[in-house]
């Protein structure tokens, strides 16, 4: 049986880090309530923003663009959204996971995986990486960051679709689903797809009307350059935003089962204590009776 002294140090020792697993918990608590609604802000607007490209894929300018028809070549370009920091369960685990599926497919095709990773535990991984190229690694980027941090990437983008080095992208993130529910997601980013066509039945005495005609101004180029960068930062800053809710809440249900934890095996070393000094007392009790005993 330990000695007491050694099972106090290590209740101490337990108590200093359940205070600590605690402050984390409520740390994170708060960013994930602060960056939910964000969240739910820029699903909203990125998914406009979808749409609206989606529509002008149906203009002339559209049909010779690069990001509508891709370049033949065989490499992908993957942006990946992990965490600067660890302690949040099975976070970046999940979208490690996720990307080598992806990758493992890319190369049975002979596909070359490209990677731009944004935090740093994402970036320490994929530098490892012997069938992927590491285009760009970026860290320390806000939970709801302003739309110029991702200038860098759109400039891969640009070039890289331009120079046929890629013939599609795609974005790797956690999406929050609820508080408990955390699901990653795979979006292709490029080639846009086309707007889905709607099935109404045939009838033949009823005309259908005329294909509406899209009419833009200035010209369709300014349009449609405009609408694929607020394509691009929407799209980005979504999944910026839902991989921050992610963290956050895995962050917080992680550090609130160690805090759980610590409580318990705090318990166990307390009775383990309490039962290691009533032997000690036992013993002594029974060396002073013997003692007596043999005085007598």
């Amino acid at each position: 049986m330990a000695s007491t002294q050694l099972l106090k140090r290590r209740i101490r020792s337990i108590g200093n880090t359940k205070q600590i697993t605690k402050a984390m918990e409520l740390v994170a608590a708060a960013r994930m309530r602060r960056i939910v609604e964000a969240a739910q802000k820029s699903g909203i607007y990125a998914d406009a923003a979808a749409a609206i490209l989606r529509r002008l894929s149906q203009t002339p300018e559209a049909a010779q663009h690069p990001y509508f028809s891709p370049p033949d070549s065989k490499a992908k370009l993957y942006v990946i959204f992990n965490s600067d920091r660890g302690l949040a369960g099975a976070y970046n685990a999940n979208v490690f996971n996720a990307a080598a599926r992806a990758f493992a497919e890319d190369n049975r095709a002979g596909i070359t995986p490209l990677v731009v990773a944004f935090g740093r535990k994402g970036a320490r991984h994929f530098s490892r990486g012997s069938n992927i190229e590491l285009l760009g690694a970026y860290d320390n980027i806000e939970d709801d960051p302003d739309i110029n941090v991702f200038a860098p990437v759109l400039e891969t983008i640009t070039e890289g679709m331009e120079q046929a080095q890629f013939s599609s992208v795609s974005l790797i993130f956690t999406e929050s689903i609820s508080t408990m529910v955390q699901q990653v997601r795979t979006i292709p980013l490029l080639p846009v797809a086309p707007e889905p066509k709607s099935e109404e039945p045939a009838e033949a005495d009823v005309k259908k009307p005329a294909e509406f005609a899209y009419e833009l101004e200035p010209d369709g180029k300014a349009v449609l350059d405009a609408a694929l960068r607020l394509y691009f930062e929407s799209a980005l800053r979504r999944a910026r935003v839902e991989a921050a809710a992610s963290e956050h809440a895995m962050r917080m249900i992680s550090m609130g089962n160690a805090n759980r934890n610590a409580t318990d095996l705090i318990d166990v070393l307390t009775l383990e204590l309490n039962a290691t000094r009533q032997a000690a007392i036992t013993q002594e009790v029974a060396e002073i009776i013997g003692g007596t005993e043999a005085v007598t």
